[in-house]
């Protein structure tokens, strides 16, 4: 299992920034999943090398090229990763999994994440350009969690869904008391789907199944 992305720290306004986040695991890299989340958890660098060309060489149709000094490196694997990839890997051999965030801040504590992205929201790197969402013909799961009510993420949110076939949107949804799974979604009138995090449906004696997200 592995987990690489783009990382900026900015001094200035003391925060950093995750994106283009891709976790594999097993022998392949065909996109098996995109996630649409809240923001970046605690993950962080394992070192400063330059996997970029690594990327690059496996011609990933999912894959977006870093501008002026941006670079890819490769990312300890934290508890929300290691959720997912657990679930993924019972189900299939290998693949890829994209990790999509509504602001792309890191901070695990959403409390604290909602508040800095507030202060900081004009901030160049703070969202991804739709040039860079690129979901393919992979299912595309919302699970952004109760805080993508807020106007400004609630914004961004319809976006991303606005940006992947209906057919493959997901949710990940409430099936019954402590059960949760990805289930088939259709967004309301305003655009919006409905979703918990995966940190709270893995934790908390909560349950989380693959459903509606088969092979």
């Amino acid at each position: 299992m592995k987990c690489f992305a783009r990382w900026e720290k900015d001094d200035t306004a003391g925060v950093y920034f995750r994106d283009q986040t891709i976790l594999q695991f097993g022998d392949n890299w065909d996109l098996k999943a995109s996630f649409i989340l809240l923001n970046p958890g605690s993950a962080l660098p394992k070192n400063e090398n330059d996997q970029t060309d690594y990327l690059r060489s496996k011609n990933l149709p999912f894959f977006v090229e870093p501008q002026n000094d941006e670079k890819y490196v490769e990312f300890s694997i934290d508890r929300l990763m290691l959720d997912i990839l657990k679930l993924f890997t019972s189900q299939f051999d290998g693949g890829s999994i994209r990790l999509y965030n509504l602001f792309n801040l890191k901070n695990q504590n959403s409390g604290e994440a909602v508040k800095q992205f507030e202060e900081n929201k004009l901030h160049p790197k703070m969202f991804a350009k739709n040039s860079e969402i690129r979901f393919c013909d992979a299912p595309v799961i919302v699970a952004s969690g109760g805080n993508a009510y807020q106007e400004n993420l609630k914004t961004e949110l319809v976006r991303h869904i606005g940006l992947a076939y209906q057919d493959n949107l997901y949710k990940l949804g409430k099936t019954a008391k402590h059960q949760f799974a990805f289930l088939k979604a259709t967004p309301d009138e305003t655009g919006f789907i409905d979703s918990y995090h995966p940190s709270y449906t893995f934790k908390y004696g909560n349950r989380t199944e693959i459903g509606e997200l088969r092979t």
